[in-house]
């Protein structure tokens, strides 16, 4: 079986395929701006009466930025834990039983919660042409905040959730959800220049980003990189036969790969053995797929440490001075 290579799509079908910028326009409209809570410091949990339920790290951080004090936001999945092995504890049951809303990512990404009665979804519902992984099995890539387009989705939709939720805060989460749009949009633009300083493959072709998992579909589609999966695209465990890794090696050279991406450090065994039989080097840096970095848990942090690590590992630049303000900005969003 040949490992999972994400191309991106021809010209003629962008216009199918790509999910735009979801600009906030009538959640703001009409809506008076009232007087502002007081707010937590930075990443502390707001605590307002009524409890949201928000599955993992980058749900959490949509969340609690646009909530802030209004609402007590649990997350079930901290900084750095895989989302998709989430075992829920007797104390998280009874926050899930209590909350007025249930968060969840959707697109399989916290199994156990995929039938949580009441759940919402809120990347299949925001983003529901997030690019197919399988298309005989319909499976789309869950991680769709690697581009920060359907990130803009995310917070749209979530914005005109709580507001129904939380009437009385509909003014200020539209003047949060607002700054937030234009920050990753402004990401958008960041992660473009960067990744643009990649050096082309051979005859032209895109950069190829290559891990042991399908984690960045969503990025590779926004940006013109093809993503190769080595482990999820040769087996359906963690571990390679001979016959896997010698395709494996194929493709590389084939692909002309510069570098391998981990999502730990050190690298899981498989990634490590590709990598010590290529001679294609592991990042020594991890990039962080499934939620948010542990160093500086909020989005646009993580975002502009994982296009560093890839645009310098393919041979680019990145000007990471650039995006402090983004990120410093996010922070202080009240």
């Amino acid at each position: 079986m040949a490992p999972v290579l994400a191309r991106p799509a021809p010209p003629t079908q962008l216009a199918a395929v790509l999910v735009g910028g979801a600009m906030l326009t009538g959640l703001a409209m009409g809506l008076v701006v009232g007087c502002r809570p007081s707010s937590p410091a930075p990443g502390a949990p707001a605590t307002g009466a009524e409890v949201i339920v928000a599955a993992d790290g980058v749900l959490c951080d949509l969340t609690r930025t646009l909530a802030q004090t209004a609402a007590t936001v649990v997350c079930l999945v901290p900084p750095g834990e895989d989302p998709h092995g989430l075992r829920l504890t007797p104390e998280q049951r009874q926050q899930l039983a209590r909350a007025r809303r249930v968060y969840i990512t959707g697109y399989g990404l916290t199994p156990q919660l995929a039938t949580w009665p009441g759940a919402r979804p809120v990347a299949e519902l925001a983003v529901p042409h997030s690019p197919l992984l399988d298309p005989e099995r319909q499976v789309r890539d869950p991680h769709v905040w690697h581009d920060p387009k359907q990130s803009q989705a995310m917070v749209t939709w979530l914005a005109q959730d709580l507001a129904a939720a939380l009437p009385l805060q509909a003014a200020a989460i539209a003047r949060r959800a607002h700054t937030m749009d234009g920050l990753l949009g402004e990401l958008d633009q960041w992660n473009r220049v960067q990744l643009a300083t990649i050096p082309a493959g051979p005859s032209g072709q895109p950069p190829v980003l290559a891990s042991g998992h399908r984690g960045f579909a969503s990025l590779a589609r926004a940006y013109g990189l093809r993503e190769l999966a080595l482990v999820d695209g040769m087996s359906s465990s963690l571990s390679l036969r001979p016959q896997s890794v010698s395709k494996a090696l194929q493709w590389l050279q084939q692909q002309h790969v510069r570098q391998l991406f981990s999502e730990t450090i050190p690298p899981a065994r498989a990634l490590q053995r590709l990598s010590t039989l290529s001679g294609i080097a592991i990042a020594p840096k991890a990039v962080v797929v499934d939620g948010l970095a542990q160093a500086d848990p909020s989005l646009p942090a993580t975002a502009i440490a994982n296009t560093c690590v890839i645009s310098e590992g393919l041979g680019g630049r990145c000007d990471q001075k650039a995006a402090e303000g983004i990120a410093s900005r996010w922070r202080v969003i009240r």
